[in-house]
């Protein structure tokens, strides 16, 4: 299957479960008050995980801290800044919010990333594929299941065996320099998408 076909399928799906979540109300409407107050509060976490992740990723290189070495969870940090501004994103620009306690809040949001920014071409493909490698890495050093995910979200069925072949490896074989090189793509992928994302907030 051809790129734009794998990518168009996924947009399809992405729709369809959009619309879902709003029929059920899983995808509530917010006040303009629950708006601005609901977007500072997930921008603000959002640019508190990016910097624990700098933190952690500076420590880690600290020679004066041997031993200390966490570029793990200098991925996940990153990751969760991504995160959190597209829930900011959603609730400024479209006043909507996930329900609480909704289980797939992962799968969700990339469904959520397709739908208001891809297929409305607001946001370039390749920041899309960087937040989904991003988050593929997290998954693996998670060891977060791939059943945890809806299985059409990702329409390519490869990267599923790759992940799950990584997975193993990655979190018990990896090296250092190995590891400080996901760390530092995460953190520069997250500071490209979370300042896209800040311009789009500020788009009337």
């Amino acid at each position: 299957m051809k790129q734009e076909d794998l990518i168009k399928k996924k947009l399809e799906t992405a729709e369809k479960r959009i619309l879902e979540l709003v029929n059920s109300r899983d995808l509530k409407k917010l006040s303009d008050t629950e708006r601005y107050l609901i977007s500072r509060f997930y921008e603000e976490k959002s640019l508190n995980r990016l910097e624990t992740a700098r933190i952690i990723y500076n420590a880690s290189k600290n020679p004066a801290k041997k031993g200390y070495k966490d570029y793990a969870e200098t991925v996940a940090a990153s990751y969760y800044s991504m995160y959190y501004i597209m829930h900011a994103y959603l609730a400024l620009k479209y006043k909507a919010k996930l329900r609480e306690g909704i289980r797939g809040v992962h799968i969700i949001t990339e469904y959520i990333i397709l739908y208001y920014l891809v297929r409305t071409k607001k946001l370039a493909q390749y920041l899309y594929e960087e937040y989904l490698k991003t988050f593929e890495t997290t998954a693996q050093i998670q060891k977060l299941s791939i059943d945890d995910f809806h299985p059409k979200a990702y329409a390519y069925a490869e990267k599923y065996d790759k992940s799950r072949a990584a997975r193993e490896t990655f979190t018990y074989n990896i090296t250092a320099s190995i590891e400080e090189y996901h760390a530092k793509n995460a953190i520069a992928a997250s500071e490209e998408f979370i300042n896209t994302i800040r311009q789009l907030m500020l788009v009337k």
